[in-house]
């Protein structure tokens, strides 16, 4: 599986990436397409495709800091997904770092919801306990939702959790 890096909404497969991005996410978990230019301008962020055999496969944005990485999202090709592609790009995603990696997943209220917890479980992912709410994209979405926090290898301290929440209101979602 080939991994390609987007740094820019100018880059060739960005249309492809969007297009995905945007079916994969309902807009309050998705970025507007300007905001998406701010965060590609961000040290902090990346975005990288997968592809194989000229099949586009899927796509990781993600946010680095010193003590974490924190994956914002994570989507496969709706017509590749339950054929191993989601853990293959997570495990070449782990294997690729060094570093505590943390993102949110929809607490646990169906099939569905359960189903992608068990998958970030299979892959080692802890589940943390603390009340996260989800901040805003839109100014004009109704309110934050609460999400579950998980991370790899090992479950996040009170500290850590307090500086990926700091990060995520100061650099991730910054405008």
């Amino acid at each position: 599986m080939e991994q390609i890096r987007l740094d820019s909404t100018q880059h060739p497969m960005f249309s492809a990436a969007w297009e995905l991005y945007c079916h994969s996410f309902p807009r309050n978990e998705r970025r507007s397409l300007a905001h998406q230019q701010t965060a590609f301008r961000s040290e902090h962020y990346r975005m990288e495709i997968f592809t194989e055999q000229d099949k586009f496969v899927g796509l990781i944005g993600y946010w680095t800091f010193n003590e974490y990485v924190y994956v914002e999202h994570l989507a496969v090709n709706p017509a590749l997904r339950s054929g191993g592609y989601g853990s293959r790009i997570v495990s070449k995603f782990l294997s690729s770092t060094n570093r505590t990696i943390i993102l949110e997943i929809e607490q646990v209220t169906d099939d569905l919801t359960a189903r992608r917890l068990r998958f970030y479980e299979r892959l080692g992912f802890q589940i943390n306990p603390y009340d996260h709410i989800q901040p805003l994209y839109h100014e004009d979405d109704p309110t934050g939702f609460h999400l579950t926090i998980l991370s790899f290898p090992d479950p996040i301290t009170p500290e850590m959790y307090d500086r990926f929440n700091r990060e995520l209101h100061t650099i991730v979602l910054k405008k």
